[in-house]
């Protein structure tokens, strides 16, 4: 019997030998000029993370890229994946500026079950087929009819805003709640042409199950036990995110049969249509889906799940990203006053004092001022903080051999911060993006809060829109006050979405003009 443990045991260490001689002997070798932590057998660096709270990684790559990188690059190895944290400009062009880097990094296959080969993680061909038929969809004759819903949910959200106000006004809310849901009416109308009505039904099944995917995505970042599948599909929170794609794939599955059988019959893309089930509303702007329902690749028609990859890509990507970007917005004007009251005059200005006057895509592009303070919050708090490619074969990175296999972690959050890049970086300044009043010089490729290159965020342009008119309208109604303590910034959590361990709880005036 130990004869035969024996013998199992060193078959196994054997076997482990040469699985390393064969494979990471050869990695270890090429990347052992990159400075990284000292590492441990087998776990590399993976002990520094594990028990740790989300808010406590994000400190422990920021020191492991002030100590060791110093801006350039870094290698981290969690058990035996390695992963390279780029910092360089010089590198990041290399990586994002071309296909040559086209595929994702592992992290982004905890979106497959929902997203699938979506224009998000599909790559190759697949990849620059989509892109090429999505592009039209951001086409700033569709993003002016897009500001017409940006303008009807941003004025929603004031209505919640002002009874959420009547209720905790010397308490103070949580913003965030009440922009997430706007942010989810808005893209699932401009997605899919119809109304979830979730800023005044929060509880519906869609809402709930958007909430438990955004709930799953945020433990497989963070909890090891659920980045391996073996391990995961066996708990209670693989069996909740299966029965919450069921019900966001079958809702994205009707409006596609539905809309595709009104084009079948002629029937116009603005509609007035109801619907037995409450969380399907009335009037429809179908200019996204409509251009993939009317698309073709290799004269093929695409298909249903085609569709649906690319709506809730659509759907994830303009969600809880714009979300982010509009409360650190809100919090950088509470907290800096000034920059409030410069963003109210020229909305002001523009627009003018009839609160009642609607937002238009003319107007929205006029206000220069307000988009300053968007480029500078998304520098300071990037809403995707960690981009990522994999590393397919053995290449150079100027003059950086990358083994193949490796992922690379680029980190908007990180390279926004970094005092080489930017003066007094952990500085609220929007004037240091208005190109007529400055002389400072950035490089492209330093600031990327939409990413860059071919692969960069195709909706860029729809999330400006939709941000500025939220703020418009928000600002027009109600001075904002931040309720916390402010000599110490918001303590981050940088998963897929940028976010805060606590809640930015704020006060809202009435504005009085």
């Amino acid at each position: 019997m130990f004869l035969v443990v024996g013998l199992v045991l060193a078959s196994a260490i054997f076997a482990g030998l040469l699985l390393y001689q064969l494979k990471y002997k050869h990695i270890i070798d090429v990347i052992s000029y990159m400075p990284g932590p000292p590492t441990l057998p087998l776990v590399g660096h993976a002990h520094h993370f594990i028990g740790k709270a989300p808010h406590e990684m994000i400190v422990v790559i920021t020191d492991f890229m002030k100590t060791y990188s110093k801006g350039q690059a870094m290698k981290v190895w969690l058990g035996p994946e390695l992963n390279i944290l780029m910092g360089d400009p010089k590198d990041v062009e290399v990586v994002l500026g071309t296909l040559r880097f086209n595929d994702k990094a592992h992290e982004y296959k905890a979106l497959e079950p929902w997203l699938k080969e979506g224009l998000l993680v599909s790559r190759g061909r697949k990849w620059h087929r989509r892109r090429k038929i999505i592009t039209p969809a951001f086409h700033f004759k569709i993003l002016d009819q897009f500001v017409e819903i940006f303008e009807r949910e941003s004025r929603v959200l004031i209505k919640q805003l002002e009874k959420e106000r009547q209720r905790n006004g010397s308490d103070g809310f949580n913003l965030y709640d009440w922009i997430n849901l706007c942010t989810m009416d808005t893209i699932c109308e401009t997605a899919m042409g119809v109304s979830i009505h979730a800023q005044t039904n929060a509880d519906s099944d869609y809402v709930r199950a958007v909430k438990t995917i955004s709930m799953v995505l945020h433990k497989r970042m963070f909890n090891i036990f659920y980045r391996f599948d073996l391990t995961y599909m066996l708990t209670p929170l693989a069996r909740a995110e299966r029965r919450a794609l069921n019900v966001l794939h079958e809702f994205t599955e009707k409006i596609i049969v539905q809309r595709r059988e009104e084009l079948l019959r002629g029937t116009p893309s603005e509609t007035e249509t109801s619907s037995a089930d409450a969380d399907v509303g009335a009037k429809r702007k179908m200019a996204f889906l409509d251009i993939l329902l009317q698309s073709t690749v290799d004269e093929k028609p695409l298909t249903n799940l085609d569709i649906r990859e690319e709506v809730d890509t659509f759907m994830f990507e303009g969600h809880d990203t714009t979300s982010s970007a509009l409360m650190f917005f809100f919090y950088n004007l509470a907290t800096h006053p000034e920059s409030q009251q410069k963003c109210f005059e020229e909305i002001k200005s523009v627009i003018g004092t009839d609160v009642q006057t609607p937002v238009t895509y003319e107007l929205l592009n006029k206000l220069h001022y307000v988009e300053l303070c968007i480029k500078e919050t998304l520098r300071l708090y990037p809403s995707v903080p960690l981009l990522g490619r994999r590393v397919v074969e053995e290449c150079e990175i100027n003059g950086k051999v990358i083994p193949a296999g490796t992922n690379i972690g680029i980190s908007p959050l990180f390279m926004g911060r970094r005092e080489d890049l930017f003066v007094e970086p952990n500085s609220f300044k929007p004037e240091r993006f208005d190109v007529v009043t400055t002389a400072e010089k950035l490089n492209p490729y330093a600031y990327i809060p939409f990413s860059a290159g071919p692969r960069n965020c195709i909706g860029q342009k729809f999330a400006m829109l939709e941000i500025k008119a939220i703020v418009a309208n928000t600002l027009r109604h109600f001075e904002i006050d931040f309720v916390g303590d402010t000599s110490e910034p918001p303590v981050l959590i940088a998963e897929l979405i940028l976010r805060t361990r606590d809640p930015l709880m704020f006060k809202l005036k009435e504005r009085v003009y």
